[in-house]
């Protein structure tokens, strides 16, 4: 199949998976209803503040409400906050608070429940990752009445209310995060559609429905508590596992199918192909700008000429995916189609701009000053996706005299190795939902700063763009800054982000968050 066929079949299977979420009331639906899903990555927490994996997203965004509800195409919608305002000068956002809202633990909901998330974020003791880079400079949060909260933003924040949808910042009880401590991971306490039951490492998660819950987001169509009385999520990390549990019946959902089944699964009638588009920055491998041979620009440059996307995808996925061009993906506001076109797979350029940056070929591989050219490719070792495209863009890199080594570690073995730059360059993913996600890569101090590249000028442009309101302004700052990015090759894209899902008929209203993560407090599971 042709990659442009490929591409227009994804379409097609969004649109109609877009009808079945629609779908949700059309069976029966059976309220003792108790759903398996086939999960493909390991927990590494409960959290959703200390953690920065994009696969927790989805499950923290069935036991966790944040204050506003994200639709798909990125409407901000009341959740738990009913309405807000934001100050003229940009940095005051004051939020109206649902009144009848209990967390699971029976503790209610209020603006001081707000007032304690806020600090527990930004605690240096929490560590946390994703939750605070959303808050921007707005890391301050006062009660001005039992159920009114401001927030104050040291400058303009435009991303704020947007990114406040986002599941990592879901409010967890304060008697919780008092009463568990370091341990909230273990016992995650929302107000969400589902409450957490039991948790088995490396097993399974399981969920009740919230018999109480009555603050349904208004687009998902579906009002009170869940269908579904109960959710396991069993993670299978070994795709074929998953994939035959799926086929047996034992799990009626499946995160993450493998591509040559997604190629021949949606094409059969008892299956439902969802396609979720996870938008932010797409896989990509950021590049270490700071490390030799990686800081050097001419084979930061060759890198990008050497690998062919489309091949890694064939090889690592089946070509089940459309490749990534550019530091947004095509969804994302702010994306410059313009820049699609400014590393073509050209291992004759590659090997030119190596030459010209004053490397040599020696014994078929390329040194400068008597050191060779040697990367080194970390990928997370429990991820089945990550070591394969290592491995492909490896092959790539040593057709055309790049020395190229993989070194695959667990999860906290990997995220130290690339804090502290030990890597080249690592595949991964990122999930944001405005096009500022990029300044936590690419901008000093901020966690994911993994290319360890500081440009003065890159770090103003995105300060401007947080700063300004103005639709049309924001997205020329947006625009030159992934020229910029692109330029200085720190940042090597892959293949778009999507989260192939695949469920049985019997399961409806299948829905997602903005950003990609899916929901399930509108699904419905037939007899």
């Amino acid at each position: 199949m042709s990659a442009g066929r490929k591409h227009r079949l994804i379409k097609t299977v969004l649109a109609a998976g877009a009808l079945a979420l629609a779908a949700g009331g059309a069976q029966a639906q059976n309220k003792n209803a108790k759903l398996v899903v086939g999960w493909a990555e390991p927990i590494d927490t409960l959290d959703p503040v200390t953690t920065g994996a994009r696969n927790q997203g989805p499950l923290l965004a069935n036991i966790f409400d944040a204050l506003v509800w994200l639709t798909p195409d990125f409407k901000v919608e009341p959740l738990l906050a009913t309405k807000w305002t934001i100050s003229e000068d940009g940095k005051t956002y004051t939020f109206t608070l649902r009144e009848d809202v209990k967390f699971h633990d029976g503790t209610p909901f209020d603006a001081e429940s707000v007032v304690a998330n806020i600090k527990y974020i930004t605690d240096k003791n929490t560590q946390a990752k994703v939750a605070l880079s959303l808050l921007g400079p707005c890391k301050t949060a006062t009660a001005t009445a039992k159920y009114t909260v401001e927030f104050k933003c040291e400058t303009p924040y435009a991303p704020l209310l947007a990114q406040l949808g986002v599941p990592y910042l879901g409010m967890q009880s304060p008697k919780a995060l008092a009463e568990y401590g370091k341990d909230i991971g273990l016992h995650p306490t929302g107000t969400g559609p589902f409450a957490f039951v039991s948790y088995q490492p490396n097993q399974s998660l399981v969920l009740k429905r919230n018999e109480a819950y009555a603050w349904n987001p208004a687009s998902v169509g579906h009002k009170g508590p869940p269908n579904i009385a109960e959710i396991t999520f069993q993670i299978v990390p070994n795709a074929q596992a998953r994939v035959n549990q799926f086929q047996s019946g034992q799990s009626q959902m499946m995160q993450q199918t493998p591509g040559v089944y997604w190629n021949t699964f949606q094409k059969m009638d008892r299956f439902t192909a969802i396609p979720v588009p996870i938008t932010g920055l797409g896989i990509f491998a950021p590049v270490n700008a700071s490390k030799f041979p990686t800081n050097d620009l001419a084979v930061r440059k060759a890198i990008q000429y050497a690998v062919d996307k489309k091949g890694v995808i064939q090889l690592a996925e089946a070509g089940a995916f459309p490749p990534s061009l550019t530091p947004l993906q095509p969804s994302m506001i702010g994306y410059d189609k313009s820049l699609e076109d400014m590393y073509p797979f050209d291992p004759a350029k590659a090997e030119a701009t190596l030459k010209d940056g004053g490397w040599t070929k020696k014994d078929g591989f390329w040194e400068k000053d008597g050191k060779r050219l040697s990367l080194n490719i970390t990928a997370i070792s429990t991820s089945t996706s990550y070591p394969l495209l290592a491995q492909a863009i490896q092959g790539y890199l040593q057709k055309v005299g790049m020395e190229a080594n993989i070194t695959q570690l667990a999860t906290p073995a990997w995220l130290a190795s690339n804090i502290n730059g030990d890597m080249s360059l690592t595949p991964l993913q990122y999930v944001g939902i405005d096009p500022d996600a990029l300044s936590n890569w690419f901008t000093p101090g901020q966690y994911f700063n993994w290319s360890h590249f500081n440009d003065p000028k890159l770090t103003g442009l995105f300060q401007d763009g947080q700063r300004e309101r103005d639709p049309d302004k924001r997205l020329k700052i947006y625009h030159e800054i992934q020229k910029i990015i692109m330029d200085q090759a720190v940042m090597l894209p892959l293949r778009q982000n999507i989260d192939l899902v695949m469920t049985s008929k019997k399961l409806t209203g299948v829905t997602y968050i903005g950003g990609g993560y899916e929901y399930l407090g509108a699904a419905s599971l037939a007899d």
